[in-house]
């Protein structure tokens, strides 16, 4: 293979900038450019110089990742129908706590990862640690996390409550021989769903990560998760993951914690979710999971193609799963270690995205801090501004989702179908303006829904 490079002559970045101009034949050049909504400047061509100083640096050693699927009011058997066909970990969400023991039934909880998303998140913990005395398992190798994150509660309910705070150190305590068990997820999932661009998305993670630092002095950076949301952008979003392992160890350091390797979660995009054309979904669906498995995902959640206008679907569940098995056991994603380490244009992606989002970290930070900027609808107003323009460039066709605003089914019907349950409400009382999940068709189906209606 050496002598084969050898064969070829070397060219410099300006030299591949002047035979690029000769091809256009008398186009203009800077048309190649382009600037993301993270504001990278994007140019036609990359080498060995554009990333000279930090050319193929790896951001992660593994290369696998656990097949999560969301189980909504769980029975023990739809929790062993997916475990038996592929699924690794499980993300069980509205299970009453008196109840874990009968849907964990069978199940070897050892040998998996086993979260939980509930509003009464401490008596679920409860009786899952009173599952692990009783089975007599060794607690240190028991795998999972909590889906308890308190700040991101705050800025869904529009105002700060401090009975969580002592329901999330309560929790903390409680679980310290659970040493592979992570007690806290970061949501910054939640960020990508109201409609924050890539650098927003890990800018404010970042500092939802700071804040919990210097909240709780005792936290271990070995107790947390990360979740971050998957877009279409399929270059972007593997540049998003390798960098929120570079932001990880700067946050790590700076406090002085424990330099662990970060657990982080994906979870494909409910925001480019359709609720036209929905099998389309499971196009983007694909294409997101291929990002996040690139970018390094230990964890990877894959939404329902129906997700926006079905709660629960054994068969769509089952696509999930699969998306994630046919990119690990026939396309062997997960047989390289940070396969884009290398890559010109996605390690020159990687850095400008840390960069960016550092420098929004530290406007944030100067403002006093994640708690201070929601206060301030500092955050708020940075993703409604972009969410806003992501909805503009869908209208004008900048932007486009397949069956929505290009090729439309027009005969396409879908009232009698949608059987969404109503989206979470907190009360009248707000401090500061509220994060709200919204799909970016939103409109658009509710505008062709409203005329089917009518006809």
């Amino acid at each position: 293979m050496e002598k084969l490079f050898e064969e070829f002559s070397s060219k410099t970045l300006l030299q591949w900038n002047e035979q690029i101009i000769s091809e256009l034949k008398g186009k203009n050049y800077t048309d190649l450019n382009w600037e993301s909504p993270e504001k990278i400047q994007i140019s036609p061509v990359y080498t060995d110089e554009s990333v000279s100083k930090f050319k193929g640096d790896t951001t992660h050693q593994h290369s696998d990742w656990e097949v999560e699927q969301s189980l909504n009011k769980p029975t023990n058997k739809t929790v062993l129908t997916s475990l038996n066909s592929g699924a690794s970990a499980l993300l069980l969400c509205n299970v009453k706590s008196s109840e874990l023991p009968v849907v964990l039934k069978d199940v070897l909880i050892q040998h998996i990862q086993t979260s939980f998303k509930s509003s009464d998140i401490e008596n679920t913990f409860d009786s899952f640690l009173a599952l692990v005395e009783k089975r007599g398992l060794d607690k240190s190798k028991i795998k999972g996390s909590l889906h308890n994150d308190p700040l991101m509660q705050y800025l869904k309910q529009g105002r700060v409550d401090q009975k969580l705070w002592h329901t999330f150190n309560t929790i903390q305590n409680k679980a310290k021989e659970f040493t592979s068990f992570k007690t806290l997820s970061i949501q910054g999932h939640e960020y990508h769903n109201a409609g924050a661009n890539s650098s927003q998305e890990l800018a404010f993670t970042l500092a939802q990560l700071s804040e919990y630092f210097a909240q709780n002095k005792e936290l271990k950076s070995s107790a947390i998760q990360i979740s971050l949301g998957v877009s279409t952008n399929y270059f972007f979003e593997i540049a998003k993951f390798r960098a929120m392992r570079i932001l990880w160890k700067q946050i790590v350091q700076a406090y002085k914690k424990e330099n662990c390797e970060l657990e982080l979660r994906a979870e494909t995009g409910l925001r480019t979710n359709t609720l036209f054309d929905s099998h389309v979904n499971m196009l983007r669906t694909t294409s997101q999971c291929m990002s996040a498995a690139l970018g390094g995902a230990s964890t990877l959640n894959v939404t329902s193609f129906n997700a926006a206008y079905k709660k629960d679907d054994e068969f769509a569940q089952r696509m999930a799963r699969n998306t994630s098995l046919i990119l690990k056991e026939e396309a062997y994603f997960n047989k390289v270690s940070d396969p884009s380490s290398g890559s010109y244009y996605i390690e020159q992606l990687t850095n400008k995205m840390s960069e960016n989002a550092w420098l929004l970290f530290q406007e944030i930070e100067a403002q006093g801090g994640w708690l201070a900027s929601i206060k301030s609808n500092f955050i708020q107003d940075r993703i409604a501004t972009n969410a806003m323009q992501q909805e503009q460039n869908l209208n004008n066709g900048n932007l486009s989702l397949v069956g929505t605003n290009l090729h439309p089914n027009s005969e396409e019907k879908m009232g009698s179908k949608v059987n969404t349950t109503p989206k979470e409400k907190f009360g009248e009382e707000k401090d500061f303006n509220t994060l709200n999940t919204k799909r970016l068709s939103e409109q658009m189906d509710e505008e062709r829904l409203k005329k089917e209606r009518n006809a």
